[in-house]
């Protein structure tokens, strides 16, 4: 598993347990070890920095760490080890806090610097995918394994103001619309991404990515194997997603369709609360990537196998909007990291199975009938 995390300086880059960083500036790659040294075995699970720049949080999976760097010195300021495995941090949005999404359904709060004990403060009946704390800081929401997308008042997370049910398999990623911040976008296994009113809990608009493959051929041949799995699926599941502002009116999307190998990239606008998309270019990749970040109208995308973050720009030519390739940064060449392709089973555990309960009972009915 492979992170990206990006801000105005800085592209980090995780590999294992293994960290880059790129300065934007001086074009320098710096590296950070962790402290104790991780099992070999070690996992980051979610590389996230803070809304004001100031902070880098590290996610370890087998040792259940959360470890936050004050970023200008590369110092560390908290390790602790969490309850249960996690699956994603997300800072409050006065950078005070951490927000910790773990994989039983509960979200735990951290005070930063601190690192008290941790506050539970609200829980799902189901894995937890993401969380994020909208910006006029009245409202956690969170999203689930089980297609929910729940809208919590804070700091009172016991009173709900709503949900956004209106997709049909996991929620993976959720985000605020950047042009236009009462609105939230939200990804998912059934391919598309929708925008939601969330303190009314409306739907607003729907992109389907399934309506722009290009490749059906994929859809059907992944259709067919997770039926054989005992799991129906009707369409190809959202891997990556990322946003960014463009103008006033639009934000860019950029969109990783399970082992499609090309990156979507839509402009999503909006005009008197009225949605539209486009989709305004397929960016052909030779592998599929680990992860990808748009960040100011900069795209980044990360290759596992050759380990290249490639940068990408937007350009406005003519009223056209072009992707155009601006460099490769080489990271991890003093690491002992190990070439990897993208495992496409590994997102077979988000989905759930269907079991046919009546089926089943008829057989044993019709079992017991024949020994009788």
């Amino acid at each position: 598993m492979c992170c990206l995390a990006v801000n105005d300086d800085l592209v980090a880059v995780s590999n294992a347990f293994y960290l880059d960083f790129f300065n934007k500036s001086d074009n320098v790659i710096n590296k950070l070890t962790i402290d104790p040294s991780p099992s070999e075995d070690e996992t980051v699970t979610d590389l996230i920095i803070s809304h004001d720049s100031k902070y880098l949080a590290v996610l370890l999976s087998l040792s259940k760490r959360l470890i936050i760097y004050e970023l200008q010195h590369m110092q560390q300021i908290l390790n602790i080890t969490l309850p249960r495995r996690a699956s994603k941090i997300r800072f409050n949005i006065s950078n005070t806090q951490i927000f910790v999404a773990d994989k039983t359904g509960d979200v735990l709060s951290y005070d930063i610097p601190l690192g008290n004990n941790g506050i539970k403060i609200l829980g799902h009946l189901s894995l937890l995918l993401n969380v994020l704390q909208t910006d006029d800081a009245k409202y956690l929401i969170s999203c689930d394994r089980d297609e929910k997308i729940k809208v919590s008042c804070y700091p009172n997370t016991y009173n709900i103001q709503t949900y956004c049910l209106g997709h049909k398999e996991f929620v993976n990623h959720i985000e605020l619309l950047p042009h236009k911040t009462e609105y939230l976008t939200s990804s998912s296994g059934d391919g598309t991404v929708k925008i939601w009113n969330y303190v009314n809990g409306i739907l607003m608009h729907t992109i389907d990515t399934s309506n722009d493959l290009k490749n059906t051929d994929l859809q059907e041949k992944f259709c067919k194997t997770m039926d054989e799995d005992g799991i129906e699926v009707s369409s190809l599941p959202i891997v990556h997603y990322s946003i960014s502002k463009y103008d006033e009116n639009s934000s860019i999307l950029a969109i990783a369709v399970h082992t499609y190998m090309k990156i979507m990239i839509y402009r999503l606008q909006s005009q008197n609360d009225k949605f539209s998309h486009i989709l305004i270019s397929e960016l052909p990749v030779e592998q599929f990537p680990f992860a990808i970040k748009v960040s100011n109208l900069s795209l980044y995308v990360y290759d596992n196998t050759d380990f290249k973050i490639k940068e990408y720009h937007t350009m406005n030519k003519n009223e056209n909007i072009t992707i155009e390739f601006a460099r490769d940064i080489q990271v991890f060449k003093e690491q002992d990291c190990k070439p990897e392709k993208y495992d496409p089973d590994a997102i077979k555990v988000l989905f759930k199975r269907k079991f046919d309960n009546v089926q089943e009972y008829q057989e044993r009915k019709k079992l017991r009938l024949e020994k009788s």
